[in-house]
This record gives structure tokens, sequence and C-alpha cells, in this order.
């Protein structure tokens, strides 16, 4: 059996004292944290809307190539130009037999050389082009893998591309 004594009954009021400024603390560290997040969030937004009206600028920008393409182990199939603007990139002879816009490209600097990526979608098949690239110097060369989805098998060819600098990056 256990009793309690005249001491313990002052035990609640002790533990409510001491919880009463720990549950106002905590309260305010939430609403702060809150508030921080909610500054956070407006912070994002703007930097989005600011990021959705200003173009990406990488050190390709402005940078144009002359060159050819090909399948890969043949001879190239024809002349194409390969230009890089406003944080898009662009095969200007894919663009004009098959429909192949300008698409977003991705960028890593490594040594001398740029690396660059870019993900591109057929607007008239189910098609996509993926470019990976390299610029050393004045050139610039890479393999592109083609993939052409149809309805029940997927036909898949792999491209050689290489080009010399015509028109540098403005400043």
């Amino acid at each position: 059996m256990i009793t309690l004594s005249a001491n313990m009954s002052n035990e609640p009021r002790r533990c409510r004292v001491i919880l009463q400024p720990t549950i106002l603390v905590t309260a305010f560290l939430l609403g702060f944290a809150g508030y921080v997040t909610y500054l956070k969030a407006d912070d994002m937004q703007s930097d989005q809307a600011q990021t959705a009206n200003s173009p990406t600028i990488s050190i390709l920008d402005g940078k144009v190539f002359a060159g050819e393409l090909g399948l890969v182990g043949k001879p190239a199939l024809t002349q194409d130009t390969f230009e890089f603007r406003e944080g898009m990139f662009v095969s200007k002879e894919c663009e004009r037999r098959c429909g192949y816009s300008a698409a977003p490209y991705w960028v890593r600097i490594k040594g001398h050389s740029v690396r660059f990526r870019s993900e591109i979608p057929c607007e008239k098949s189910d098609a996509t082009m993926f470019w990976t690239g390299t610029m050393k110097g004045d050139e610039i060369e890479g393999i592109i893998a083609w993939t052409s989805k149809r309805w029940y098998w997927t036909i898949e060819k792999e491209f050689w591309f290489r080009g010399k600098l015509v028109v540098p990056a403005t400043k």
C-alpha cells in the first residue's frame, strides 16, 4: 500500500511551476521556427520567380559550334550547328529535321574541359535524344543516345558529334 506524505502533496505544484516556463519556451521556439519557415518559403518563392524571369548563365552560353554528326562507327551523316543560348542547347539540324527544340543543359567543369548533358524530347514523336559532350578549347565532341519508344518495342541508336567554335560567347 502506498501512502502520500504532506511533502509529496506539494510535488504537483512544483512540477507545474517548472513545466510552465518550459511550455512557454517551447511555444516560443515553435512559433519562431514557424516564422523562420515562413520567411524561408517566402525567400524560395522569390528565388523561383527570379529564376523563372532571368536566363540561366553558363560558361557555354553564347557559343555556337559548326560540325557534323553520324552513327557511331560510321562516317558523318550530316553537317550541323550546335548552339548554347540562355541556358538552352539545340542542334539546329535535329530541330529542323525532326522537331528537337532547344532544351536546358547541365554543365560541369573538370580541369580544362567543360562537360555538358542535355535531354531533348522530340515534338513530333515519342523519341528522346540524350546529349553528352565535352568542350576543350574551341572544339566540342560527344555522344548522342537516341531512344524511340514504340507500341511494344524500343529503338535505340548511338550517334557521335563534333564541332569547332564559330561564335565565341559575348560578355
